[in-house]
């Protein structure tokens, strides 16, 4: 929904703005070395190949589509698409020799190629037109109209950049730029990644070219000459290598700076140097990465403190000694099932359990500090001793089925308070022997206390097989209301969490289920879990973390005979 929110206010900033012929002009050439730098980009950010000539690609492109439209009349959109494909070509012709060479030969090389095209060019006078260069080439239109054709352009290639590195072939190269060697263990093709890296970055620049010849009208050899692929690096550099958002900022630096120093006669050449320098000290990422950081901490937390005071309109509360515990209720039977939900969860991850099983009492509640229950002490004990105080003031002897950070919670009250509960059913629980969170995982603790998408995807990612997006997205919501001062001490504790020996001392009929997708708990965690309760494990195949929402039916037969 963001992606099209953000399209609308790009086609409609034109006429909000009102902006100027001069504006449209600044904001398409933007556009425009946005696209050579995502090629340079995939060539160097993303396979590590050094490339010093970017910019002949550029050349190739440019030229190649304005002398298809003024003198062969090749209409405009098969020039621009001829072009890109012979910068392809190019890249492919330059791609093999470059297997063989690494680093400063590879830079040399490459400087090599844009300095010899940049002079075959100024040399083929009769068809290029020579130093002079080639004049009244056919435009896209008129400003606004050539910002449209470049959006849309635009907004096609970084969708199909995104596919290339964020799949199979991102992947592969991301593991050469890391170690040719050890990407070469692993199967990687390194000739056919590397050329194809080159084929696909020079088409982008080709791409370019062609469009630049058209907006500007006006192409000369020394428009793409060394400098131009020095000023291309600086903006892969600077806007954030191995980044797909990276070039945009670093075009919108190289083609808006000269305008706010134009009338100060200050030289710009230094004024981007300076930048570049001080980004590569302090800022080595590039821009987009910290943009990009900014942005995950601080860019959704309106949303997500209007989502955690937003109260469920659905359910009741209970006083009790700590403050309100809500839950909802289904059912009318005799027996009894209370459910008690995982870390970031709340009393309706259990709603498509509620909505099958009608001849049973169904009660699940959120835990303190979860979804609209109040906020006090963060420990597992503390919770343990919420849920028994729920159950005696209900007056209830439950099947409890407990999830997640839930199933640490159910086990401490089957060993606490045995008399409180008939059974004890476990989907993918905290093993017996505590669940770490990994050191590198730890700043990611840290974003799920303010961005919104970040916990979407984590939640979409454990329930892969639910299809009802409105009822994941409510999910998602009531994630959001956790209290955030809780979410360390909740890691702490799981990976603190031990009851191996107590755990000897359970009564109650135990049951430990684990889908065999499940990306955060192994089998021999379950299996070890099952064996220190005296319980029996069940595995459920095709199914991730919470059986439960991804398949209720299958559940309710596989736990019937414990609830």
């Amino acid at each position: 929904m963001r992606w099209f929110f953000l399209f609308l206010i790009l086609v409609l900033l034109p006429f909000f703005f009102k902006m100027s012929t001069f504006i449209l002009t600044i904001i398409n050439l933007t556009m425009i070395y946005t696209l050579a730098a995502m090629g340079l980009n995939l060539i160097m950010g993303y396979t590590g190949q050094v490339s010093i000539g970017h910019g002949a690609f550029m050349s190739i492109g440019a030229y190649t589509s304005a002398i298809l439209v003024l003198k062969l009349s090749v209409p405009l959109p098969f020039s621009i698409l001829i072009a890109t494909i012979l910068s392809g070509v190019f890249g492919l012709a330059l791609g093999f020799p470059a297997l063989r060479l690494f680093g400063f030969y590879l830079a040399i090389t490459t400087m090599g190629f844009a300095v010899a095209v940049e002079q075959l060019i100024g040399a083929w006078e009769k068809v290029t037109g020579g130093h002079i260069g080639m004049r009244n080439i056919p435009r896209l239109g008129n400003e606004l109209q050539s910002y449209y054709i470049i959006l849309v352009i635009l907004i096609i290639c970084i969708y199909v950049f995104q596919i290339i590195t964020s799949h199979r072939t991102g992947r592969a190269l991301k593991a050469i730029r890391e170690n040719p060697m050890v990407a070469t263990t692993f199967g990687v093709n390194l000739t056919y990644f590397k050329v194809l890296a080159f084929v696909i970055g020079s088409a982008y620049a080709g791409l370019a070219g062609a469009i630049y010849a058209h907006t500007i009208g006006y192409i000369a050899p020394h428009n793409f000459g060394l400098g131009k692929s020095l000023e291309l690096l600086a903006i892969v550099v600077i806007g954030g290598m191995g980044i797909t958002m990276g070039p945009i900022f670093g075009s919108a630096l190289y083609t808006i700076l000269p305008f706010f120093f134009s009338r100060i006669g200050f030289s710009t050449s230094i004024i981007f140097g300076s930048i570049l320098v001080l980004v590569v000290l302090f800022m080595p990422r590039g821009i987009a990465y910290y943009f990009y950081n900014l942005w995950l901490k601080f860019g959704e937390l309106p949303i997500v403190l209007m989502k955690r005071v937003k109260k469920s309109n659905e359910g009741k509360d209970l006083q009790l000694s700590f403050g309100k515990m809500h839950y909802i209720e289904s059912g009318n039977g005799e027996k009894v099932v209370l459910c008690i939900h995982g870390n970031f969860g709340s009393c309706k991850w259990f709603k498509p359990l509620m909505a099958r099983l009608k001849n049973k009492r169904i009660l699940a509640v959120d835990l303190p500090n979860f979804g609209d229950s109040s906020r006090a002490d963060s420990s597992l004990q503390f919770y343990a001793r919420a849920v028994n105080e729920f159950i005696e003031k209900m007056q209830i002897k439950p099947a409890v089925v407990a999830h997640s950070l839930g199933g640490a919670v159910g086990m401490l009250l089957a060993i606490n308070h045995p008399e409180s509960l008939r059974s004890l059913v476990l989907v993918d629980p905290c093993p017996v022997d505590g669940l770490t969170t990994p050191t590198e995982n730890m700043p990611y603790l840290e974003l799920y206390k303010t961005n919104r998408s970040i916990v979407r995807k984590s939640i979409v990612g454990l329930l892969k097989n639910v299809k009802d997006r409105k009822f994941v997205e409510q999910l998602v919501d009531d994630a959001l209301k956790m209290n955030p001062d809780s979410v360390y001490p909740h890691a702490d504790e799981l990976g603190r969490f031990n009851i191996v020996e107590k755990a000897k001392s359970i009564s109650v009929p135990v049951l430990v289920l684990w889908g065999e997708l499940d990306t955060l708990l192994t089998r021999k965690q379950m299996e070890r879990t099952a064996q220190a309760l005296n319980g029996e494990l069940r595995i459920l195949k095709n199914i991730g973390h919470s059986a439960f929402v991804e398949d209720p039916d299958l559940f309710i037969d596989v736990v019937k005979d414990y609830l």
